[in-house]
């Protein structure tokens, strides 16, 4: 009984930690110049759970190039939505 437990329970960590090491994919943001506020509020969300994923990934990347690339592809994420939300509020302001 104890091994089937313990097999269990490795199993349910090993398939967690293999979940964490898939890399994450950017979102796809809104186009901020026809972007309504739903659309913005829903790509905020995904740029949370993408920064999330991405720094799991992070804990386990298991090479320098993996990780510095997953940096990389943070900033511009984060770049990006901030870009569009900028854009956005500019068009809100000026409507």
């Amino acid at each position: 009984m104890l091994k089937v437990i313990t097999l269990v329970l490795s199993t349910v960590l090993f398939s967690g930690l293999t979940h964490a090491c898939d890399k994450p994919v950017a979102p796809l943001l809104p186009d901020a110049s026809t972007a309504v506020t739903a659309q913005m509020v829903k790509a905020k969300n995904q740029v949370k759970a993408y920064m999330s994923s991405a720094e799991a990934y992070l804990e386990c990347a298991s090479d320098a190039a993996a990780h510095n690339e997953m940096i990389d592809n943070m900033k511009q994420v984060a770049d990006a939505f901030n870009s569009a939300v900028r854009a956005y509020k500019d068009r809100m302001t000026n409507a």
